[in-house]
Parts: structure tokens; C-alpha cells; sequence
């Protein structure tokens, strides 16, 4: 799975009764170009190949390192002491971190 596919797969797995309340803009920067956006809103998920709108958190990361806290393979806390991750807004992200399936 690419850090793309985590994300595609993320949006259409949320269903309106998990984000019914939420209203975020989340920015993934994985470098090299590699920048999307999951836009929740109104009870949906919308999954962007860019960025759009202003964002509460942006995400930086190489995507193989994203891919390896999403699946599990490597733990987020640990990441982000050791540089892996950089989350611009940690308290917002740990709100998010659930229903995205981080943790």
C-alpha cells in the first residue's frame, strides 16, 4: 500500500456517522510533489491530489515512513521523536488520529 492508497482507501472508508461533528482540512506532505488533502466536512471525506483549502494540521513525512505508522510497522510517537513525522498541529491531530485509522 502507498501512502496515496492509505489515504484514497481512508476517505472512502469513513462513513457519516464518524465525522458527522467534524470539520477539518488536513494537508499530507510526502515530498517530491507528493501533496494531499483530506477534506472532511458535512458528514463526508473528500480526498484531494493537492492541497486544498487551509489546513488545521499539514502532515510531513516520507511516504514509506507514513505508510509504516499507518500499517502499525512503526509507532507514531516514536516517529515524531525521532524526526520521522512532523505534525504542525499535534493537538489537532491527535482528535484525527482515530477516525484515520493512526492509532
Amino acid at each position: 500500500m502507498t501512502a496515496k492508497e492509505f489515504l484514497q482507501k481512508t476517505a472512502t472508508r469513513l462513513t457519516p456517522n464518524e465525522i458527522n461533528d467534524v470539520t477539518t482540512t488536513l494537508h499530507f506532505d510526502f515530498g517530491s510533489g507528493e501533496n494531499y488533502s483530506l477534506v472532511v466536512a458535512d458528514g463526508k471525506a473528500d480526498f484531494q491530489e493537492s492541497f486544498v483549502g487551509t489546513p488545521e494540521c499539514i502532515i510531513k513525512a516520507d511516504a514509506d515512513d507514513f505508510v509504516k505508522i499507518a500499517t502499525g510497522d512503526m509507532n507514531p510517537m516514536m516517529a515524531m521523536m525521532m524526526g520521522k513525522i512532523k505534525i504542525s498541529n499535534p493537538g489537532a491531530m491527535m482528535k484525527y488520529a482515530k477516525i484515520l485509522g493512526l492509532m
